[in-house]
């Protein structure tokens, strides 16, 4: 069977299994992250709360945030394992904000703890 088919049958079945929230794509491939999933919001609550349920349902989970190059937007995302073993990288954006944002210079990729975006589930949290 195509390794593609493999993938898209994995996040059908991790897709069915769980209540995720929406999503705007995914995205399956061949290569070091064969599925990545974007979510359908650009609130940080929103993003945090998306990918903590993301977090919860994948195995070996790191997380990170990355600054766009150009400043103005921030990606957050988790990596981890379907339990088959399928990589899956989940990802938001946000507009950048100095107060939550205060380390994150332009182009900057940094790793963090998930319970970060746990603490960003409610509105008003900021970067420890």
């Amino acid at each position: 069977m195509n390794r593609v088919l493999v993938f898209l049958d994995a996040i059908r079945d991790h897709l069915d299994s769980h209540a995720f929230p929406s999503v705007a794509s995914v995205r399956v491939g061949i290569g070091p992250d064969p599925v990545s999933v974007q979510l359908d919001t650009d609130r940080l609550t929103d993003v945090a709360r998306g990918l903590v349920v993301w977090a919860d349902s994948l195995e070996n989970v790191t997380a990170s945030i990355w600054r766009v190059p150009h400043g103005g937007r921030v990606h957050l995302e988790v990596q981890g394992r379907t339990p088959c073993g399928i990589p899956v990288l989940v990802y938001g954006g946000v507009r950048f904000d100095e107060a939550t944002f205060p380390d994150l210079p332009a182009g900057m990729r940094q790793e963090m703890p998930v319970f970060v975006l746990r603490q960003w589930n409610s509105a008003g949290e900021v970067a420890a």
